[in-house]
Parts: structure tokens; sequence; C-alpha cells
């Protein structure tokens, strides 16, 4: 992930309420894991496949699912790992979307409203984990009454 100018750096991990998306790097995962409400209301998640448009449109192929997903509030998560051989992982990356789909011409627009990623070739696994600790600790402040209950 390439810092920009106009940003502080972010040391490989950003999240951001306006999409500020490098659609370059997003084009080079291979699929997407699109994850939502059902009409049950259980969350699910499904894999499938996308294009981004030179417009810069994020295009899901659609699921064939019992739920409607047009005008779904969803995240989508864009994500790569290799595994070691001898146990382990290496080269993990990824691009975490949150926003609405509309169906588009038989496929699902994704109109992002928020986004988080991660690239371990900029941020090491261990300063990522030392970066989002206060994160997760206001996380499990917020749970712990319910927790309690």
């Amino acid at each position: 992930m390439e810092e920009r100018r106009d940003q502080p750096p972010t040391g490989g991990l950003r999240s951001l309420a306006m999409p500020d998306i490098d659609y370059q790097r997003l084009g080079n995962f291979r699929y997407a894991i699109l994850t939502t409400i059902g009409d049950d209301g259980y969350p699910f998640s499904i894999t499938t496949n996308y294009q981004l448009t030179p417009d810069k449109k994020i295009l899901l192929d659609k699921p064939i699912l019992p739920s409607k997903l047009d005008g779904k509030k969803v995240n989508v998560l864009f994500n790569h790992i290799t595994g070691i051989p001898t146990g382990g992982y290496t080269d993990r990356r990824y691009m975490l979307l949150w926003g609405t789909t509309h169906e588009d011409h038989g496929k699902l627009r994704l109109e992002p409203e928020k986004f988080s990623e991660w690239d371990e070739k900029i941020l090491p696994f261990p300063e990522y984990c030392a970066k989002v600790a206060p994160q997760g600790a206001k996380y499990l402040e917020k749970l712990q009454p319910s927790v309690e209950a």
C-alpha cells in the first residue's frame, strides 16, 4: 500500500469513514466475501467474484440466495493469505468495505461508505496487533456490561 502525499502516513493500517480506496490494489484480490444479515435475522457470508469498472464501480456477482440483497447493508472482505508448508502464514493483506448493495444489470453494485485495510508487507503482524489493541480494549469495555448480565 503506497502512502498518499496529502494524508499522514498510516503505517499500513487504515480505517476511513469516507472511502479513499486504492482501486489498483483492490483489483489484485481474487474474490470477495460478502457478509450481511439475512431475512431470517441471522448473519451469513458467501464468496463471490467481482469486477472493477473503469469508472471505479465495484460490481459483485449476485449470489443465488433466498434473501434479497438489493439495498442491503453489507460488508465485503477482499483478502489474501499464503500458507507456509512448515506451518504458519505469510503475505497477509485485506481490504474490508462496508456499504450498501444495489442491483445493477444482474450484478450487485457496492456503494462503499467505510473501509479498513492492512498489509503485512507494510505493517508487520506484531506491530499490527499493538496498533489495534486499544481498539480491541474499547470494544471489550463496551461489551463487558452485556457479558455480566
